[in-house]
């Protein structure tokens, strides 16, 4: 019979989950933003209920039994649980219980990581303890501690994310994703980490290290370069790229630098994923150089376009097609 989540969420709580178990409740916390919830009202109530006091053997002897279970079966669940579970200990009805949770975490000081969503319709802006900026997308998620530690500050994504690091040459900062793992000190950047896509990182300024979850793959990257993963190949390769297009979605800004019109339409493509055809009587030696505003549809995009660059465009269908005015 299939196990049904409240029973799942006890004997998570109570430490009694197998490898197998733990993968499930992942996968069951990763379907919706209401089932983190229902998890953390549990952890809740089990840590309210907690009165016993855990000294630094217990917590040791802990840690030492889950990274038993976990490395008993290492390339198939560790791979998938490291960087995403952490563990904090409470006492419950007088048990000591190993709590791992992905996305909320208790840590040891009892500092609590806070998660926070972006709406489904828009992107949200927030401001991180050591004064780095972070955009995320629609339908994207960020975990981060209430005060990062004394010799690196960590995030975790889930989504997509615009960052603006805050420099910290003693602190790198580091954002794991679930394919894919960044670390700079600081600088601009945007990372996409999805279950259903290609993920990639693309650089806007500075510089930053990009390693695969498991640590066999990684490149470094400059301003201009993206790195795309893919999910089916395993394969990490770097690309020349508009990065800064990629990034569009942030301010709602397109730009574009001494572009021709070939150049624009393959950003929009590349954007809103459409067919577009480009009229053979468009001049391709006229280059245009700023910004336009990045709609949520193509043809308002194009109809702003068309106010400082001479096209007229038609959409039939699927399909857009642009001319010279």
């Amino acid at each position: 019979m299939t196990q049904t989540p409240e029973d799942l969420i006890i004997r998570f709580i109570n430490n009694t989950c197998t490898d197998e178990e733990l993968v499930s409740l992942k996968k069951w916390l990763d379907e919706s933003d209401e089932n983190y919830v229902e998890l953390f009202a549990s952890e809740r109530v089990a840590l309210d209920a907690a009165s016993l006091s855990i000294d630094d053997a217990s917590l040791n002897r802990a840690k030492s039994r889950l990274a038993g279970r976990i490395s008993a079966d290492k390339e198939r669940v560790a791979r998938r649980l490291r960087r995403r579970l952490l563990w904090r200990t409470v006492g419950v009805a007088a048990m000591l219980s190993v709590i791992v949770f992905a996305g909320l975490f208790f840590m040891r000081n009892s500092e609590t990581k806070m998660l926070h969503y972006a709406a489904a319709d828009k992107c949200v802006s927030l401001v991180l303890p050591d004064s780095t900026r972070v955009f995320l997308n629609s339908n994207s998620r960020l975990s981060y501690p209430e005060a990062f530690a004394s010799d690196c500050r960590e995030v975790e994504l889930v989504g997509e994310g615009y960052f603006e690091v805050s420099h910290d040459s003693s602190r790198p900062f580091r954002v794991a994703g679930q394919y894919l793992n960044v670390e700079v000190l600081g600088t601009h950047f945007n990372f996409l980490s999805r279950d259903s896509t290609v993920n990639s990182v693309s650089l806007i300024e500075g510089s930053v290290e990009v390693t695969t979850a498991d640590q066999e793959d990684g490149v470094v990257l400059e301003p201009g370069q993206k790195a795309v993963y893919s999910i089916e190949t395993g394969h990490l390769i770097v690309q020349n790229a508009n990065t800064a297009a990629d990034a569009s979605w942030h301010n709602r800004m397109i730009p574009f630098e001494n572009a021709n019109l070939r150049d624009i339409v393959d950003i929009l493509i590349q954007l809103y994923g459409r067919d577009i055809e480009l009229d053979r009587g468009v001049d391709l030696d006229k280059t245009y150089s700023g910004v336009t505003v990045y709609c949520r549809d193509l043809d308002s995009t194009l109809h702003g376009l068309s106010n400082t660059i001479p096209i007229r465009f038609k959409t039939m269908g699927e399909k857009t097609f642009i001319y010279a005015k």
